[in-house]
């Protein structure tokens, strides 16, 4: 499974909904995450809990390592795959007017074959497999 930005820091803000998302990440046997994620979802966690973004980023590393989540290294195929999604379901031309960031999530979660766990429903219109 990979997890995105907005489902950890939603969690580690304790939103409405962290307490589903950790009961749809407990089958995974593998939980995994970007470097472009995690300092997301630092910088989400920042600006919600009022915390400098560096002290964020450490409490998110300190998360990753307590929900067993591994950070993987975005792989450089990640550039072809983010950018045809941008092609195909991208801010110009798709109902799913997926950003940057989003293109990367997507790109990485297709890369290593996993499902995508996000709070965004603009991945439900996209072909990425949710989690």
């Amino acid at each position: 499974m990979f997890v995105d930005a907005s489902v950890l820091s939603a969690m580690m803000t304790d939103e409405e909904e962290a307490r589903a998302y950790a009961i749809r990440m407990q089958p995974a046997t593998a939980r995994m995450t970007s470097p472009l994620a995690a300092a997301n979802a630092a910088i989400l966690v920042s600006a919600a809990l009022g915390l400098p973004p560096t002290g964020a980023g450490e409490a998110v590393r300190t998360f990753l390592q307590l929900m067993n989540i591994q950070m993987l290294a975005v792989p450089p195929r990640a550039a072809v795959l983010a950018t045809e999604a941008y092609e195909r379901f991208g801010q110009g031309g798709h109902p799913a007017r997926l950003s940057l960031d989003d293109c990367m999530t997507y790109a990485c979660a297709r890369y290593y074959r996993q499902p995508l766990l996000s709070k965004s429903d603009r991945f439900n219109q996209t072909d990425i497999e949710m989690a």
